[in-house]
């Protein structure tokens, strides 16, 4: 017997409901459209059914390993040394996930090549970049170059 099974037909609990929408491919849709039909069950009895399910099954884990904790520890089981807990560092490591722009030197869609003093279109600066075998970042990053690139945009907002 299948889990569904067991619960065909089965009143829900009286209570406040809120609509769920959710994205199927077709293919998946009609075959447990045709597994609740089978049994019996509208769509939304088999899904309320199956997230029931999902959040007790999330509480009784936890409460199984606290049972198991506490066993253990009533047991005598604990370490006959005084030792601290172990915990966790749960506190996010923080990536440097700042991100490398020159919108600072773009002017009307383009960039200036501090290498060979010429302006490039944005979008395909780093094709250009490569040319010179380097990257966009390495360019804009090498303050000789920065410097350059300065002042072919001041030259350029100027005129």
């Amino acid at each position: 017997m299948s889990y569904l099974e067991q619960f065909a037909r089965n009143k829900r609990r009286k209570e406040p409901s809120t609509v769920l929408t959710a994205r199927l491919p077709d293919s998946l849709y009609g075959d447990f459209k045709e597994r609740c039909d089978e049994l019996g069950l509208s769509i939304s009895e088999a899904i309320y059914l199956l997230v029931e399910r999902e959040i007790t099954a999330d509480q009784k884990a936890a409460k199984e390993t606290a049972a198991y904790i506490s066993e253990h520890i009533q047991n005598g089981e604990e370490a006959a040394t005084n030792t601290k807990p172990i915990i966790k560092h749960t506190a996010k490591i923080k990536m440097n996930t700042k991100r490398f722009t020159m919108k600072q030197w773009k002017v009307d869609g383009e960039l200036p090549c501090p290498i060979c003093s010429s302006w490039t279109n944005a979008k395909s600066f780093s094709r250009h970049a490569k040319k010179h075998h380097m990257t966009t970042q390495t360019i804009f990053t090498n303050q000789e170059y920065i410097e350059k690139a300065n002042e072919m945009v001041e030259q350029r907002k100027a005129k």
